[in-house]
């Protein structure tokens, strides 16, 4: 009943900071004993902490203003910095051209296909990775100088891209290649989507996107193109070289090959500003360089797939026990 004055205070539940009263002085400000020697020890305390916890609270909504004026002005530069003259223009724009090839090429009439159902899936899923590829890469060069944080994850996604690209582009050649004998295409098939995965998985490491780092991404990305060399030695092998480079489409693939791995040393090795420092800031600077051999590659490769649909239309769904290698 009778608690003292300062177990009252230091019970109560105001925001008002922690008040500890000098023994002997009551809560008037008066020492027991002296009626106006002491008076007002606590106000100057008092009027002090409050003016201090003022300052503090008025700093930080100046703090928060200014963070939210920063962010408001970065993510306001980051929507339309798609449609800047920068270092990564020709990148954005390469996706929005192979976006508008997918789609028309999906909305071609049925009566073009052997079986409609399953050969869109098939240039679906080519299309779906290329699509990815290029969408997480112009999203990446448009959102990078966001933040650090913003530019790590979206660049994980970047390097995801590259193997879905490479995964995607394999599907309609394994399918139009081996159609007549499905046991190794699914084989194939199976392999290069645990490589392709594994190549995501490592990808998502942080210190995969560090500069010392750079020979190591393009050894990966490379490597898991080149293991297309077996499916082409075996489909090679089993048919002829005549009917791989007519038929088959091989010359296309190649070609699709050498672009790809010309983009990929031109990056790794820092072509062409390594010899010419400063001259390739904006235009012809190795990324860029390498993105424009990524979109060409996947563009001769959608061509070579397209003929070898076509040859199979001619040919029709049939087939007979000559066909199966």
């Amino acid at each position: 009943m009778n608690e003292p004055a300062e177990t009252r205070l230091g019970c109560s539940g105001t925001p008002e900071p922690d008040i500890r009263l000098r023994k002997g002085h009551q809560l008037d400000g008066t020492r027991g004993g002296d009626n106006d020697n002491h008076q007002g020890d606590l106000e100057p305390i008092l009027e002090a902490s409050v003016r201090s916890s003022h300052h503090k609270k008025v700093s930080n909504i100046g703090r928060m203003v200014n963070k939210t004026k920063i962010y408001g002005d970065m993510i306001l530069k980051t929507k339309f910095r798609f449609f800047y003259i920068h270092s990564d223009a020709g990148n954005n724009w390469g996706c929005v051209f192979f976006l508008c090839l997918g789609i028309f090429y999906m909305f071609r009439p049925n009566i073009s296909f052997v079986a409609p159902l399953q050969e869109k899936v098939v240039f679906g899923l080519f299309f779906l990775g290329a699509i990815l590829c290029l969408s997480f890469s112009w999203l990446f060069h448009t959102v990078y100088c966001h933040s650090e944080g913003v530019s790590r994850l979206f660049s994980k996604l970047d390097y995801s891209g590259i193997a879905l690209l490479i995964m995607g582009s394999f599907v309609p050649w394994l399918y139009y290649s081996f159609y007549c004998n499905p046991q190794p295409c699914f084989i194939y098939l199976i392999v290069i989507c645990v490589l392709g995965i594994a190549a995501i998985i490592v990808s998502q490491w942080d210190m995969f996107a560090t500069p010392q780092y750079r020979g190591v991404r393009a050894g990966v990305f490379l490597g898991l193109g080149l293991s297309g060399i077996i499916p082409t030695l075996h489909y090679v092998i089993s048919e002829g070289f005549l009917k791989a480079a007519t038929i088959g489409q091989i010359g296309w693939l190649l070609l699709m090959a050498s672009l790809y791995i010309t983009g990929a040393a031109l990056y790794a090795a820092r072509i062409p500003e390594r010899f010419f420092p400063g001259k390739c800031d904006i235009w012809f600077h190795s990324h860029q360089l390498f993105h424009i051999f990524v979109v060409a590659g996947a563009f001769v490769h959608f061509h070579g797939v397209s003929n070898l649909q076509e040859f199979r239309f001619m040919i029709g769904g049939g087939c007979s026990e000559e066909d199966a290698l």
